[in-house]
């Protein structure tokens, strides 16, 4: 599979957020991950009557780009993303390529400034848990593994971006395919 992460931020995301999702990508996976190009989110994705993004109209785009044999590319919004069968989806991926939000993972108790510390850990999380699928993980039945699929941040928050053993085990294999 991948040896290459290519990390696309759409729109205006904070630099030290993709670095550390960077730096995070090529510890879990053991593979080179750089920041490719700023890319604009389609227009097309967006759903007037939902008021979101359509992830997998975003994931196509990103899929679209030239790249190399062997990467994997992972985009990072700021728009709210949803599938057709989901109120929201904090992320989705498929083969190749793998998007996430931040929209969702920002909130913040009302009145209360957004938690930056937060945020990156949950960016982090999101980033992880999408690439995983990336290298044909399915979605963990233990709650405490990266691969939980969670519904809402306290699932997140909860599941932290570590694999389980089981998990691991099966990334390592899928990796030395």
């Amino acid at each position: 599979m991948s040896d290459n992460v290519i990390i696309h931020p759409f729109g205006r995301i904070d630099q030290h957020l993709v670095e550390s999702v960077r730096y995070a990508v090529e510890q879990r996976f053991r593979v080179k991950a750089s920041v490719g190009s700023r890319l604009e989110v389609p227009a097309k994705a967006f759903s007037r009557e939902r008021g979101q993004y359509h992830s997998t109209v975003i994931l196509q785009f990103l899929s679209a780009i030239p790249g190399g044999e062997g990467e994997a590319r992972l985009g990072i919004l700021n728009v709210d993303l949803y599938v057709p069968s989901l109120n929201f989806v904090f992320g989705e991926a498929s083969t190749r390529v793998a998007v996430f939000s931040l929209a969702r993972l920002r909130w913040a108790p009302t009145g209360r400034k957004p938690d930056e510390a937060a945020l990156l850990r949950r960016a982090i999380t999101e980033a992880v848990h999408e690439l995983g699928h990336v290298w044909g993980l399915r979605h963990c039945t233990r709650r405490d593994c990266v691969m939980w699929f969670s519904n809402t941040l306290g699932e997140t928050d909860r599941k932290g971006s570590e694999f389980c053993k089981r998990c691991a085990q099966e990334l390592l294999a899928s990796r030395s395919c």
